[in-house]
C-alpha cells in the first residue's frame, strides 16, 4: 500500500486551527490509498483517510468515471410508501444495508430529509429509526419516476446522472433536465469552477457529506468529514469544507445531508464485506458508548459491474 502525501491550503489550515475549542494535534500522518490485487483489473476507484489540524479526520474517494465498469445511481433506502397519499415517499434505513441490498461498492447518505413520526423508546422521542417514513426535501429522481422535488429554494443544488452515464451538479436547479437517469438534491454549492461558494449563513461544525467533480468532469469525488468527537474530528464549518475540497482537487461540489446522517460504506472487492469507512456522530439510544449509523431516507451509490 503506497502512501501520498496531502497537501493543505495554508488558509485551510489557518481556519481550522482558529477555532477556540481547537485542539492542535501533531503533523498528520501521510494519506494511504487502496490498491487492488494485481491479479485482477485495477480498481476504477481510490479511498484515502486524511487527517488534518483541528482535529478533523475524513475519508476520500476518488472515482474514474471513464472507465465503463462504473454506474453511478441513486437510490431510496427503502421504496415501501407506508402512508399511501401521505408525505411519506419510503421508509428510512442506514447506509450500510442499503449497500447491501444494492449491491453497491461505494455508498454514501444523501438528501435532506423529513420525517413526520416519531416514536417513544426509554421516555425519549426517536425520529431516526429504521422503517421510520420520510421523504427528500430536494430533488429525488430514481427508478424512472420524479420521487421528490424541492421544498424550499436553498435545497436545489444537484446532482444529476444522465443517461448516457454523464454527471453533472448544479446550483439552484429548477428543472431537471430530460434526460436525467438520477438525481438527488443538497443544500449549497461548496465549489464552481474551483473556487470556493458556501453559503454565509452555516458557521458551525458538523459532520459533512459532499460529492464533486473534476474539471472534465471525469472524476467524480466523495468525502465525509467526521464531527462532534473532540478527540477525533470536531467536523467542520461549509467554508472549511470547500477548503478541504479545494485541497483534494476538487472543481465543483455539492453539500449533501451531514451531522448524524455521515455515512460513507464501501464494500471490499476480495471478500464482500461492506465496511463502514467513517465514524459516524450519533450515539446508541441507551446512551452506550456506541457510535452507530444514523437511518437515512435515500444514497448515492457506485456500483462496479
Amino acid at each position: 500500500m503506497n502512501a501520498t502525501k496531502r497537501i493543505v491550503p495554508v488558509a485551510l489550515v489557518l481556519m481550522l486551527a482558529s477555532g477556540a475549542c481547537a485542539v492542535i494535534p501533531p503533523a498528520p500522518p501521510a494519506a494511504t490509498a487502496t490498491r487492488a490485487p494485481s491479479s485482477v483489473l485495477p480498481l476504477p476507484y481510490t479511498v484515502e483517510r486524511f487527517s488534518l489540524p483541528g482535529p478533523v479526520a475524513g475519508v476520500f474517494v476518488k472515482v474514474n468515471l471513464n472507465d465503463p465498469r462504473v454506474r453511478v445511481q441513486v437510490a431510496l433506502a427503502d421504496e415501501t410508501d407506508p402512508d399511501g397519499d401521505g408525505p411519506c415517499v419510503g421508509q428510512l434505513d442506514t447506509t450500510s444495508q442499503v449497500a447491501r441490498k444494492r449491491d453497491f461498492d461505494i455508498t454514501i447518505n444523501a438528501s435532506f430529509f423529513e420525517v413526520p413520526r416519531t416514536r417513544e423508546f426509554n421516555g425519549r422521542k426517536i425520529a431516526y429509526h429504521i422503517a421510520n417514513c420520510g421523504y427528500p426535501v430536494g430533488w429525488h429522481y430514481s427508478g424512472g419516476k420524479l420521487v421528490a422535488r424541492p421544498n424550499a429554494e436553498n435545497i436545489r443544488s444537484t446532482m444529476v446522472v444522465h443517461r448516457d452515464g454523464r454527471v453533472s451538479l448544479h446550483d439552484a436547479l429548477q428543472a431537471l433536465p430530460p434526460d436525467t437517469q438520477y438525481a438527488v438534491s443538497g443544500n449549497a454549492m461548496m465549489l464552481r469552477e474551483g473556487k470556493a461558494t458556501p453559503p454565509a449563513r452555516d458557521a458551525t461544525r458538523h459532520p459533512r457529506s459532499a460529492v464533486g467533480l473534476s474539471a472534465d468532469a471525469r472524476t467524480l469525488f466523495i468525502m465525509a468529514i467526521d464531527g462532534r468527537q473532540e478527540s477525533h474530528s470536531r467536523g467542520v464549518t461549509l467554508a472549511e469544507l470547500a477548503q478541504v475540497l479545494i485541497g483534494f482537487g476538487v472543481h465543483s461540489a455539492i453539500n449533501l445531508d451531514g451531522g448524524g446522517s455521515t455515512s460513507l460504506v464501501i464494500k471490499d472487492p476480495g471478500t464482500g464485506v461492506y465496511a463502514l469507512a467513517n465514524q459516524p456522530s450519533d450515539l446508541s439510544s441507551l446512551n452506550l458508548p456506541v457510535r452507530g449509523e444514523r437511518p437515512v431516507v435515500d444514497v448515492v451509490g457506485i456500483r462496479i459491474e
